[in-house]
């Protein structure tokens, strides 16, 4: 018999534990900056400190990666940036999607009104937190469960999902649900946090944050494999002990 959540969650280290509340932080705060805007009561106090918490949010979140890659000795290619192979699967796929941008005259750089680096930044958070973070510690949380994969996809889905329903109707909800499907089995099996982080960021912000995510994402895999690579770092999250577990996880 599988052990209760509780004894899961006991048997998870700190970090673990850690980037835990920060997923359920951001499954709260993101409805109430939702309902805010859509009825259009960002004003005053409310304003100050519902965009004070979401940046300590970001912030914390920022910080815990960085120290799992400092002191913990974690990989970039941990949370999603990698020049392995998805990651390389995903560059190329991206560039045939760019190149049919330029051909078919759709690829508008010019910034919109809805363009923003906050704009960029958000929706590449709620992407490093909901599908690289959320899938990968929902996977070591339901280790020795069937299906283990599936269900935490489905888990990191509800929860972006629900961060969204002040300000999508019910229809636009079920495709948001479905696309997260879809953007976390594309992780799970590329571990190349690229192509969902830029369908989010071209919908938020338009082809030119796309390519920001982009250049950023190289930067980082860059990174990745120059100064982290060459030495023995820590297994990355969810990845299982047995070769047929860290395959998937591109090792």
């Amino acid at each position: 018999m599988n052990p209760g959540i509780r004894s899961r969650i006991r048997r998870l280290g700190t970090y673990d534990r850690l980037v835990l509340l920060l997923t359920g932080g951001w499954s709260i705060v993101g409805p109430a900056v939702s309902y805010f805007q859509v009825r259009h009561r960002m004003d005053g106090s409310w304003q100050f400190w519902l965009f004070l918490l979401m940046k300590i949010l970001w912030a914390t979140t920022a910080g815990v990666v960085v120290y799992s890659l400092v002191r913990q000795r974690r990989r970039p290619a941990a949370y999603g940036f990698s020049f392995q192979r998805g990651g390389v699967a995903s560059l190329g796929m991206l560039a045939v999607i760019h190149v049919y941008l330029v051909i078919s005259g759709k690829l508008v750089l010019s910034a919109t009104g809805d363009f923003s680096l906050w704009s960029v930044l958000g929706a590449f958070m709620e992407e490093l937190v909901f599908r690289a973070i959320a899938i990968d510690e929902f996977i070591q949380l339901m280790n020795g469960m069937k299906a283990k994969a599936f269900w935490a996809i489905l888990a990191s889905s509800a929860l972006w999902s629900v961060a969204h329903i002040p300000s999508k109707s019910p229809a636009q909800l079920q495709g948001l649900f479905l696309a997260s499907l879809i953007m976390g089995y594309v992780y799970y099996k590329s571990r190349s946090i690229l192509l969902p982080a830029w369908i989010h960021v071209v919908a938020n912000a338009g082809y030119l944050g796309g390519i920001l995510i982009a250049a950023l994402y190289c930067l980082i895999s860059f990174a990745d494999r120059v100064i982290w690579f060459p030495k023995r770092s820590a297994p990355l999250p969810g990845a299982g002990s047995k070769p047929e577990e860290n395959r998937a996880i591109g090792f």
